[in-house]
């Protein structure tokens, strides 16, 4: 009889801290709002003290509609970097003054306020893939590409033929623009992050903290588990993950500060207001 009532009082303090362990996760849920994330991929090289920033993508997560906007941003975006008081490539935010830089950088050009960030050398997106198994992606495009030491046409890829992907694989899809252009491997790369979502979504909660504890060991994030808590409930319904690129001219035009013709690229100021209005929904 004694030890039955012990065994009770443990079901019920077990019950109980479960209740509170759940109870702590839907306040958390419910108070968390929308999300604003950028993702800064790094070209960093051995030896160097800076980098530029080879890609960037701003993740807009609109809770209450359960919608992802993935909008990437071209390197070579003219805009006004605060670090420097001046107009130059978005991606020479990086080297100016690093990831703060970078953020403040973006912040201004879409009046937003960057809630997190995810900094990466891009190369190491390999054992991302390879902690998931690989990813399964159909490509848009024929084309080969150099591996990860260089060596040319290691990888070959045809349009509309679906493969399933290691992490080398995928780093060689989603880096090449030799035959396209800096839009399609933005293009590419969003392929590939949606992928890698939908693998992660599909995989169950130890996979999707595994995950979350590789994306920490070879990134710079200012992300927490209890910031990731908040968004769960997203990971266990179906919510719509929109891409896109920003949309401009490019070619080359005369800078002022480098005193040459450079290759830019200039926003497209009708895109840019409806892309700061859908960012403040």
């Amino acid at each position: 009889m004694k030890v039955m009532k012990r065994i009770g009082k443990i079901l019920i303090v077990f019950l109980l801290l479960v209740a509170c362990v759940y109870g702590i996760y839907k306040v958390r849920v419910s108070t968390s709002g929308n999300l604003n994330v950028l993702i800064v991929g790094v070209d960093a090289r051995e030896g160097e003290s800076v980098s530029r920033s080879d890609s960037l993508l701003l993740a807009h997560v609109n809770k209450d509609h359960k919608i992802v906007d993935l909008i990437s941003i071209p390197r070579d975006s003219y805009v006004y970097i605060p670090a420097v008081e001046r107009e130059d490539k978005i991606n020479h935010a990086h080297a100016y003054a690093g990831i703060e830089g970078t953020i403040e950088t973006v912040e201004l050009l879409f009046d937003i306020k960057i809630d997190k960030y995810v900094e990466v050398d891009f190369t190491k997106m390999i054992s991302l893939v390879d902690t998931l198994d690989g990813i399964d992606l159909t490509p848009t495009a024929t084309f080969c590409e150099q591996d990860e030491n260089d060596q040319a046409d290691s990888y070959c890829f045809t349009e509309g033929v679906k493969e399933h992907m290691d992490g080398k694989n995928a780093l060689a899809y989603a880096r090449h623009r030799k035959s396209d252009s800096d839009f399609a491997r933005a293009g590419r790369q969003q392929e590939v992050i949606k992928a890698m979502v939908s693998t992660v979504k599909s995989a169950g909660v130890p996979k999707m903290f595994n995950f979350y504890q590789d994306v920490t060991k070879i990134s710079d994030t200012d992300f927490g588990l209890w910031d990731i808590t908040g968004y769960a409930d997203m990971a266990f319904h179906e919510f719509s993950l929109n891409q896109s690129v920003a949309e401009g001219v490019g070619g080359l035009f005369y800078e002022p500060y480098a005193g040459q013709e450079s290759w830019l690229f200039y926003i497209d100021e009708t895109w840019l207001e409806q892309t700061k209005e859908m960012l403040q929904e």
